[in-house]
C-alpha cells in the first residue's frame, strides 16, 4: 500500500513492472519471449516483438535481461538513418563482449521507424547482419505493414503483442486507486479504460489526471497537433494539466547529430517550447530562467543522445513541464513555429521566395547546388557586379532570367552596397 498521494510523480513510474511476474497481459508473448532467451545459443535468429505502444514490450526486454544477467545495451533504431551509423554501433557490438564480463543482450527498439525515411540501406544492412547474430538480439516495432519490416520479419522469430484487454485494465485500475486511496465512479473507470486502448501507461497519465481534477477527454490518447499541445501548456490552470497536454503532443526529443527535416524539427518539443518563448514579447528578467530550464534540458537531451540512453527521456516532459510551468503564468505566451516575430521573418520569407528561382537557374547553369551557389559563389557574383557596375537587366538577357529574378539581383547588389556603407 502506498501511503501518500504526490501529484508531481507519476503513476506509469510508481507502478512500473520491477519482476516479470508483475506485468500484466500477453502472458502466452511473455513466455514465449522468456523461453527464447533462456535457451539462446550462438547463432539463434533474432527476436521481432511486434505490438502497439504501452504493453509492455520495452519493459519486458529489461526485466529479461536482469533477470538472465545480461548487460543490456539499448538502441533507438528510428534514430538510426544509414547503414553506415548501423554499422558503427552494432559491430562493436558483435565484436565485443560486456566489460563486466556478462553476457550482452542488444536490444533495437523503434526498427519501424526506419522505414518511414529516405532508404540509405538501414533496414536491408539490418537484414544482412541479423542473419549471423553473435549475441542475443532483440527488436520492436509498432507495425509489420511496411514490405521492408516484413522482410527484416522473415529473418528474425516474430511474437506479437496485444492491446491489453478491458477486463484486466479494470482491474489493475482498481488496485492502483486502491493503494491511493482514491475513488472514481464506474462511469468514469469505464471512460479511462476505453480512453486507453489497451495502452497501459496511457490508462496510468489518465487516471492520475482525473483524480486531480483535469477532465479527460474521450479521445485523448490521440496525439494532438504541437501547436494545440504548447497552447493548452500555457493556458493551463494546473501543473499536471500543462504536463497532460505535453506528453499528448505529437512531437518527440530528437537527437540533432542525425539531422532534422523541417517536419521533425517542428517535432521537436524543446525547439517548439524555445521558438515560443523566444518570440513572445517578454521582459528580459523573465526570459532568463526560462532559457536557463531550456538550456538544462537541452544538455541532458544531448547526454541522453551520446550515451543512448533513450529510456531517460521519458523524464523530459516532467523536467520541461514542471521547469516552466510557475514562470510562464500569465505571460501570455502563444505557440510560434518560428524563434524570430512576424516583422522580422517576413522581410526573410519575402527575400527567399524572391531568390528560390534566381537560384535555381543560375546553379543549373553552373553545374552545381542551389545551396552551393547560394552560399558560395552568389557572394562572389554580387561583388564583381558591383565594382564593375554591370546592369543586372543586362545579365538578364545574356542568363535568360526573367523580371523578377533581375529584381532579387538587383535587391541583393543593394543589400551589399549598403552593407560596404555601414
Amino acid at each position: 500500500m502506498i501511503a501518500s498521494f504526490d501529484q508531481s510523480i507519476m503513476w506509469s513510474e510508481i507502478f512500473c513492472p520491477r519482476t516479470v511476474e508483475q506485468m500484466i497481459g500477453n502472458e502466452d508473448a511473455r513466455l514465449d519471449v522468456m523461453k527464447w532467451l533462456s535457451k539462446w545459443i550462438d547463432g539463434t535468429r533474432p527476436l521481432m516483438l511486434v505490438g502497439p505502444s504501452g504493453v509492455g514490450k520495452t519493459t519486458l526486454v529489461k526485466l529479461l535481461a536482469d533477470k538472465f544477467d545480461y548487460d543490456l545495451v539499448e538502441m533507438n533504431a528510428s534514430d538510426t538513418r544509414n547503414k553506415e551509423d548501423l554499422e558503427k554501433l552494432i559491430l562493436p557490438v558483435f565484436n565485443n563482449t560486456s566489460v563486466s564480463g556478462r553476457k550482452m543482450l542488444l536490444f533495437l527498439d523503434e526498427v519501424d521507424g526506419i522505414s518511414g525515411r529516405e532508404d540509405l540501406g538501414g533496414l536491408d544492412y539490418l537484414v544482412k547482419i541479423m542473419k549471423e547474430p553473435t549475441i542475443p538480439v532483440i527488436m520492436a516495432a509498432n507495425t509489420q505493414d511496411s514490405a521492408k519490416i516484413k522482410q527484416l520479419s522473415k529473418a528474425s522469430k516474430t511474437v506479437k503483442f496485444s492491446p491489453i484487454p478491458p477486463r484486466i485494465l479494470a482491474m489493475f485500475l482498481e488496485y492502483v486507486l486502491n493503494s491511493h486511496d482514491k475513488v472514481l465512479g464506474m462511469a468514469e473507470k469505464n471512460s479511462l479504460i476505453e480512453c486507453s486502448r489497451g495502452d497501459v501507461r496511457a490508462l496510468l497519465n489518465n487516471a492520475q489526471a482525473m483524480i486531480v481534477g483535469y477532465n479527460v477527454p474521450a479521445d485523448s490518447v490521440v496525439e494532438i497537433d504541437i501547436a494545440t499541445a504548447l497552447n493548452g501548456y500555457f493556458s493551463s490552470n494546473n501543473s499536471l494539466e500543462a504536463k497532460n497536454y505535453i506528453s499528448q503532443a505529437n512531437a518527440t526529443y530528437p537527437d540533432p547529430r542525425f539531422g532534422l527535416s523541417s517536419d521533425e524539427r517542428r517535432k521537436d518539443k524543446l525547439n517548439a517550447f524555445f521558438s515560443s518563448i523566444i518570440s513572445s514579447r517578454i521582459r528580459y528578467d523573465a526570459l532568463a530562467p526560462l532559457l536557463d530550464v531550456l538550456s538544462k534540458a537541452d544538455l541532458v537531451v544531448g547526454r541522453i543522445g551520446k550515451n543512448r540512453r533513450w529510456s531517460l527521456l521519458r523524464y523530459m516532459d516532467n523536467i520541461i513541464a514542471y521547469g516552466l510551468f510557475e514562470n510562464t503564468r500569465k505571460l501570455g505566451i502563444k505557440y510560434n513555429q518560428y524563434s524570430m516575430t512576424w516583422p522580422i521573418m517576413a522581410p526573410i520569407f519575402a527575400r527567399a521566395q524572391l531568390m528560390r528561382n534566381l537560384l535555381s537557374k543560375l546553379a543549373t547553369k553552373t553545374h552545381t547546388s542551389k545551396s552551393t551557389f547560394g552560399s558560395l559563389y552568389l557572394p562572389y557574383l554580387v561583388k564583381i557586379m558591383n565594382d564593375n557596375k554591370v546592369d543586372p537587366g543586362e545579365l538578364v538577357l545574356d542568363l535568360n532570367l526573367d523580371e523578377k529574378e533581375a529584381e532579387a539581383l538587383a535587391k541583393e547588389m543593394e543589400r551589399t552596397l549598403e552593407r560596404r556603407k555601414k
